[in-house]
């Protein structure tokens, strides 16, 4: 595994770097799906009543 490369002083320094940077990129990316979806919602919610 490549990891075995790297030694083990890099492995935990590059976990570390992951959480950092994946985790909140996820959390993007999840808020950004939700806030896309509500906002898609309410444009067709908004276009029915004006349909009314």
């Amino acid at each position: 595994m490549w990891l075995a490369l790297l030694g083990p002083d890099l492995v935990p320094i590059l976990a570390v770097l992951v959480l950092l940077v994946g985790v909140p990129a996820f959390v993007v990316v999840v808020l950004a799906v939700v806030s896309g979806y509500i906002q898609h919602d309410a444009e067709q919610r908004l276009a029915e009543l004006e349909e009314e």
